[in-house]
This record gives structure tokens, C-alpha cells and sequence, in this order.
């Protein structure tokens, strides 16, 4: 049987309550597939408020974030994060050293011509 697939279901069927509770249901009961259960949580809080799939499947946070794709998604996230920061201090060096330049050859009116739009 295909019941390994049943995280999925919820992209498949819709996303609705009553399926979670069966795909739930049914990997409960095969020992070998209850680690799935974190999955169906994860995929189900795309498409159900978290408040209800926590109430649903008794499911922490806590869980998610000790999974290895939540480390791996946040690391991903903290390296993204820092190249941005980096580029936005880089734009904004460029932009105040333009307008240095610009107020120490023209003076007040530098300033002026440099932040018209």
C-alpha cells in the first residue's frame, strides 16, 4: 500500500481537516510510518492554522525545529540573511560617500541635487 505517501495527501485532497485526521489515523497505526507523522504536521500547517494542527496532532514546535530540514531551512535562511545585510551596507556606504562627494565640492546644494528623486 502507498501509505507512506499520506504526509502528502493534504496537497492532494485539499488540505482539509477531517483528511488530516484520517491520514493521522492511519499512520498511527503502522508503527513503521508514525515517524511520518512529524511530515503530515509540517505539510499540514501550510494549508490549516497551526493552532489546529497542534490541536489535532498534539504537535509541538519544539519537534519541527530539532527536524534536520528546519536546521537546514534556517541555516539557508542566516546565510541569506547576512549576504543581504551586507549588500544593503554596501549600497548604503556608496550613497553616503556620493553624498560627501557631493556636499564637500558643491556644498548645501550638493546635498540638494543628491536627494532629488
Amino acid at each position: 500500500m502507498f501509505l507512506s505517501l499520506l504526509p502528502f495527501i493534504l496537497i492532494l485532497k485539499g488540505g482539509e481537516e477531517a483528511t488530516v485526521r484520517q491520514a493521522l489515523q492511519l499512520l498511527r497505526e503502522d508503527e513503521e510510518l508514525s515517524e511520518l507523522e512529524n511530515l503530515l504536521a509540517f505539510f499540514a500547517t501550510f494549508v490549516l492554522k497551526t493552532e489546529i494542527v497542534q490541536q489535532i496532532m498534539r504537535w509541538d514546535m519544539v519537534v519541527l525545529q530539532q527536524s534536520p530540514w528546519y536546521q537546514q531551512i534556517l541555516q539557508e535562511g542566516v546565510v541569506i540573511g547576512e549576504q543581504r545585510g551586507i549588500e544593503i551596507g554596501q549600497q548604503r556606504g556608496i550613497l553616503s560617500g556620493i553624498e560627501l562627494g557631493l556636499e564637500l565640492k558643491f556644498g548645501e546644494l550638493g546635498k540638494e541635487i543628491f536627494s532629488e528623486d
